[in-house]
């Protein structure tokens, strides 16, 4: 049975909505039993009566617009950075109101404290990170996908599309193209034909990627046929940027910021990391001293391998990672390169080998798991790195950031980032410049427990991971 697009949205933000309860009432009621077990003086028959906890969160997140516009004809969903913000402070926002409930009531008897707290903790690192596995999924399944018509059809505009339909997060499918001028299986009308289009393929969503002539001829008809219209400027025009709509004088403009401008925020985000650093360090030193010790048994040569690469202001310094390959690499290198002129052009466009002989095989399952990269804690606490960041580069890779080089400077490279969670081998070098470009111009404390938490996800699926 054929589902209508009306439906189809619906029972979208439906399931993202049930699941959200689910997650939420699913963590309190795992942390009460937890310590119910450990001797908590309590009943785990006060769990129905915390139904309304999730309730109130998931109200919340309607109410913020974390289901899209209109909960019933949500359109687009906002950017992943800005739904983890909201989500973030909606659950915070929903436990202060249930503690400030339950102390006024007094009814904080009933149940322990501490495992309330340790809820609320659980459920700001889970409840995103599910979330965004869910359209995720959704997505790559192609479940409950939104249909999307484009008005225009040249090469950019067919370039932002695919963009948009391989976005997994988006759950788009696009049915076709308008367009007055070109041609092509998938056009299926002219710019004018757009009414009949929409009403015979059942699209309510339309992305217009026109010029600002057509533009302004088209758009108050466009208005008038589908619910949601994305505009997308054209040349690429803030393509690195995250812009903030406003209005103002009745009149569409864009807010676009740089935090790194902004002292408060650059040691916000040094500290932070800093304190990161010292906590994990301790607790990831025995898996140190297990890898450290099947290294030596395994291969000859030293533990640990240090890297020259380009840091913050252009300066060099030594990345720390656990050895992953024998002890005569370079040599072996020089000498696959002099061999073999298809890996010479593999090693020339990426840096990396696919298949490299040179990995030893504990290296291989180390660099699957990113466990070799674990001594980067220790770059992080000498000031040299940050947790998340731009991807650490050599200096032959400079010619390739071309005058965007002195913006990638700005921060200290990562041991995780944009790029690494963003299919990092898998990535052709254009992307991972525009990765990294973007991250250091729209840098953001949200940008980095975004990045945080889809780490997470890239290293448990193994996406692009070499």
């Amino acid at each position: 049975m054929k589902i209508s697009s009306k439906v189809r949205v619906r029972l979208y933000s439906c399931c993202q909505i049930l699941l959200d309860m689910f997650i939420v009432y699913g963590i309190l009621c795992a942390s009460l039993y937890v310590y119910y077990l450990c001797g908590a003086s309590y009943q785990m028959t006060v769990c129905p009566k915390l139904i309304y906890v999730p309730l109130v969160i998931v109200i919340i997140n309607a109410f913020s617009r974390v289901y899209g516009k209109n909960m019933f004809y949500p359109g687009i969903d906002i950017s992943r950075v800005e739904e983890l913000k909201r989500m973030t402070l909606n659950v915070i926002a929903g436990y202060i109101v249930l503690f400030a409930y339950w102390g006024l009531t007094r009814s904080f008897t009933n149940y322990s404290r501490l495992a309330l707290l340790s809820a609320c903790v659980l459920t700001l690192m889970l409840l995103p990170l599910l979330h965004i596995l869910f359209k995720h999924l959704c997505g790559k399944y192609k479940i409950l996908t939104r249909q999307v018509l484009v008005a225009g059809a040249d090469a950019e505009a067919r370039k932002f599309a695919e963009a948009l339909e391989k976005n997994r997060y988006l759950n788009i499918k696009i049915v076709g193209y308008l367009d007055d001028h070109e041609e092509g299986k998938d056009v299926l009308g002219n710019l004018a034909d757009y009414e009949k289009i929409a009403s015979r393929y059942d699209i309510p969503y339309l992305v217009a990627c026109l010029s600002a002539a057509e533009q302004e001829k088209f758009m108050q008809e466009f208005l008038r046929t589908f619910r949601h219209i994305l505009l997308v400027p054209r040349e690429g025009m803030y393509s690195r940027y995250e812009a903030y709509p406003m209005s103002i004088n009745h009149r569409c403009s864009f807010e676009i910021s740089n935090n790194l401008q902004m002292k408060m925020f650059r040691w916000e985000k040094k500290v932070l990391e800093f304190c990161i650093a010292a906590i994990v360090l301790p607790v990831i030193f025995p898996v140190c001293l297990f890898i450290a010790l099947l290294i030596k048994l395994t291969s000859p040569g030293p533990v640990i391998y240090k890297a020259r690469r380009v840091g913050l202001n252009g300066k060099d310094f030594y990345v720390l990672k656990f050895r992953t390959m024998y002890k005569d690499a370079a040599e072996k290198l020089e000498c696959l390169l002099e061999e073999n002129p298809v890996l010479r052009k593999e090693w020339q466009k990426r840096f990396k080998l696919k298949d490299d002989p040179r990995i030893t095989p504990l290296g291989k399952f180390l660099r699957k798991t990113s466990l070799d990269e674990l001594p980067q804690f220790i770059n992080v606490l000498r000031g040299e790195m940050a947790i998340i960041g731009p991807r650490p580069i050599v200096e032959d890779e400079k010619k390739y950031y071309g005058k965007s080089f002195h913006i990638f400077t700005l921060v200290k490279p990562g041991i995780t980032g944009l790029w690494q969670v963003s299919g990092r081998s898998d990535t052709d070098y254009d992307e991972r410049v525009d990765l990294d470009v973007y991250y250091v111009s729209n840098w953001s404390i949200w940008l980095d427990y975004y990045i945080f938490l889809h780490t997470f996800i890239a290293v448990f699926f193994r996406r692009g991971a070499e």
